[in-house]
């Protein structure tokens, strides 16, 4: 009896499961490939950390998102300080992760995103019941809080949400399974029937060990240990492509229909116009010749020319003398004798007073005094 090896039966026999047969039998391969793996509950984060930390989960394993999130809360002093760095610089200190640059830009965006929409860092407001799961959605869409993947997280795990986050890596098993497809405006890849499959008790659970398989294949995405065990799931899962499909990057417009427009009748074409003729140029009129200057007959004599004169040479006309007139001799006051018993007056006014003849007194002969003087 011939034996026929198990692939080729599956291939060629075994009939092709359903979509939802295929997610149970996805649910139940990664339980038993990360049995072990000692995947426990995501801590109690705020709304805030737990967008940063699915910002560095994106496309790496929980060891690693660990160690990163870890550095984030250690090296830098808060959230403001991590939104002004620049990509490079987060980078750097993200290195244990697959993709350092793309989580550092990733974490950037999201911050500077929050802070432009609530000038803070604070999410905590979308933990209130008063809104819709969808509503929180929409909200972190608008801030451009990150990609898809993180903001389903978020609503997952944060706001207690009853869906799956699928990144890239996880997006790669689904499409090889044949379980996404693109909505119907073409800008986004969806996974549509898990919430049927997949309950809300065992959704967190369920995603935790899709992801930390899917992680560990990222970056060899066409692994024979990966395809052998895509394959008995779905045998056509090696034909099919692991790629990112082309998204329309706006909504798809329908087609416009084309409206008849009335016929016109043709118009006559005109007849090219000659280009104007330049005008004449008008005759240029000699310029007139100014009268010349006579020419004094006392014209200054000519110096002789120099050759390389080191200094300028300047002609002075000696004019002749003439005879001075005699100026008339100033009168000089003659000197008056200064008396003795005048004294010289201080003040410089006064001294610049002209000063007034002193008469003399008259001396007596001291003979004729003494006569006047004695009795009769």
């Amino acid at each position: 009896m011939l034996s026929c090896p198990p692939a080729f039966f599956r291939t060629n026999f075994m009939p092709s499961l359903t979509k939802n047969q295929k997610i149970e039998a996805l649910a139940k391969l990664v339980q038993r490939k990360c049995r072990g793996a000692g995947l426990t509950a995501p801590p109690q984060r705020t709304v805030l950390e737990t967008l940063m930390y699915a910002a560095l989960l994106e496309n790496a394993t929980f060891d690693k998102a660990d160690l990163a999130y870890a550095v984030l809360e250690n090296y830098y002093i808060d959230w403001n300080e991590i939104r002004v760095c620049s990509v490079r610089e987060l980078a750097d200190t993200l290195s244990d992760l697959p993709n350092p640059e793309a989580a550092a830009d990733r974490v950037c965006k999201a911050l500077q995103g929050i802070f432009e929409k609530t000038y803070m860092f604070d999410l905590e407001e979308m933990r209130k019941k008063g809104k819709a799961l969808a509503e929180h959605i929409k909200t972190l869409e608008s801030m451009s809080a990150g990609s898809p993947y993180m903001i389903q997280y978020v609503a997952q795990v944060a706001l207690d949400g009853h869906l799956i986050p699928f990144d890239e890596a996880a997006l790669r098993i689904m499409r090889r399974l044949g379980l996404s497809q693109i909505s119907s405006d073409g800008t986004k890849e969806v996974c549509i029937g898990l919430d049927r499959v997949i309950l809300k008790k065992s959704s967190l659970t369920f995603a935790a060990q899709l992801h930390h398989y899917a992680a560990g294949f990222y970056e060899v995405p066409d692994a024979p240990e990966l395809l052998s065990q895509l394959s008995a799931i779905d045998s056509d899962a090696v034909n099919r492509s692991w790629m990112t499909p082309v998204l329309a990057a706006t909504p798809l417009v329908q087609p416009v229909i084309p409206v008849p427009v009335p016929a016109v009748a043709p118009v006559r074409e005109a007849k090219p116009v000659p280009p104007p003729k330049a005008p004449k140029e008008l005759p240029k009129t000699p310029p007139v010749a100014k009268p010349t200057e006579k020419v004094s007959d006392k014209s200054p004599p000519v110096t002789p020319a120099v050759k390389n004169p080191a200094k300028p040479v300047t002609v002075v006309k000696k004019e002749p003398s003439k005879p001075s007139k005699a100026l008339p001799a100033k009168k000089v006051p003659p000197k008056q004798p200064v008396n003795p018993s005048v004294k010289p007056t201080a003040s410089k006014e006064k001294a610049t007073e002209p000063t007034k003849p002193i008469k003399k007194p008259k001396v007596v002969p001291p003979s004729k005094a003494l006569r006047k003087k004695k009795p009769k």
